[in-house]
């Protein structure tokens, strides 16, 4: 059943009136916070924009732009380089806006890569909204499917959603790709699949979800063939590493990249990752290196996806897969950021806080009636604050994944 008139209306003015606030809130942190002055030249501007754009260009909004500018140093140099932890899909999608919009309000490029990079991520996130409420409303209903909507608006990680980075695109990738399969339309579903592992490493977390369609939705000679296109997106990123690593004189350059620059080791044993927290290590609250809301958030996560594993399994399948593909990467940091983009996450929590109907509400007591609704209130209010938190370490320079 297509959305209506009054649903498109109301997901959109979600999304309008969370990024209003949302660019609000930055430009605050941007004018009347310090800075943190031990990033010294690490912590870049625009030189043109104002704060209201500036407060984008940070952290891997840098490496995004480049790419888009310049290419990537790995293919230039043919070498290992940094930029080879960012996959191609996304820059290549700046580099489109940017070719079709030329940018002629500025004369710099990074801005103009800024806007591009604000403007592909904003489309991605819009249309990502549009098919979670779809997918929400054929799991449960139109109230869980607009508390799943404001969840993903709201979300601590907002400042990611709407930036100069991935997690938008690879959100609407795997939303797409989810949306296709339940239209039981498998062979559509592998492009957006595909380009989710062109987007992001994770997005190999797709495949255990396209076996169990192709294995459960099908029989026969039918089974069999999907079966075997169901691994796609591991050839299509397998192809990608193999050729990166040709272009730089080392096979497995990606992951030497991320071993050596990003220091992420896959040696590590699961319960090294773990108890790193426990060995003595000065750790966090939240921001640098060891801290306490990876690890929180880790674990968190890792409940959720059993719990849809449970209710849905392809759903739990991509999320187990999505968590437990950066934990074997040997750390648990910017894990608040990788847990963003599992939207089952989002339909689970609506769902639990889904108010109940008229009928329901009459039968229960007074004091579980105000429950629904604190429990409702204090959701949306705990992810307000942290998102405002977030927002303003993010643009500031103290680092919060």
């Amino acid at each position: 059943m297509a959305l209506s008139r009054r649903e498109i209306i109301l997901v959109i003015a979600l999304f309008l009136v969370t990024r209003l606030a949302l660019v609000g809130a930055g430009t605050i942190a941007n004018v009347y916070l310090p800075e943190n002055e031990t990033l010294g030249e690490e912590l870049k501007h625009l030189l043109d924009g104002g704060p209201a754009l500036d407060m984008w260009y940070r952290w891997d909004a840098g490496f995004y732009a480049t790419i888009a500018i310049e290419g990537y140093d790995w293919f230039n140099d043919r070498q290992p380089a940094a930029d080879m932890a960012f996959l191609p899909v996304y820059p290549m999608a700046i580099r489109g806006v940017m070719t079709v919009s030329g940018c002629f309000f500025t004369p710099y490029q990074s801005t103009c890569a800024t806007v591009s990079g604000l403007l592909v991520s904003n489309v991605a996130l819009l249309a990502a909204s549009f098919l979670l409420y779809d997918l929400a409303r054929r799991y449960a209903d139109k109230a869980v499917a607009l508390g799943a909507v404001i969840l993903l608006m709201i979300t601590p990680n907002a400042i990611f959603l709407s930036g100069v980075y991935t997690e938008a695109m690879f959100l609407a990738w795997c939303l797409l790709t989810f949306w296709l399969l339940d239209r039981k339309q498998f062979a559509l579903a592998l492009i957006p699949a595909c380009l989710a592992a062109l987007t992001r490493s994770v997005g190999i977390a797709l495949y255990p979800a396209l076996l169990w369609y192709a294995w459960r939705e099908s029989s026969g000679s039918q089974r069999t063939l999907r079966l075997l296109l169901a691994h796609l997106p591991l050839v299509v990123f397998g192809a990608y590493v193999l050729y990166a690593g040709n272009i730089a004189g080392e096979p497995l350059a990606y992951f030497r990249s991320y071993e050596v620059i990003w220091e992420r080791d896959v040696t590590r044993s699961p319960w090294q990752t773990l108890f790193a927290y426990f060995g003595g290590e000065r750790v966090s609250l939240y921001g640098w290196r060891l801290s306490w809301i990876d690890l929180v958030a880790f674990v968190g996560y890792l409940a959720l996806a059993l719990i849809a594993l449970w209710k849905r399994p392809p759903w739990g399948l991509f999320a187990l897969a999505a968590l437990l593909i950066p934990f074997a990467s040997g750390t648990l940091v910017a894990m608040p950021r990788f847990g963003a983009v599992i939207f089952p996450f989002y339909i689970l929590i609506a769902a639990w806080l889904r108010p109940r109907q008229p009928d329901e509400v009459q039968a229960t007591s007074p004091w579980r009636q105000l429950g629904m609704y604190w429990r409702a209130a204090l959701v949306f209010g705990v992810c307000i604050l942290l998102s405002l938190l977030f927002i303003a370490r993010f643009v500031a320079g103290y680092w919060i994944a």
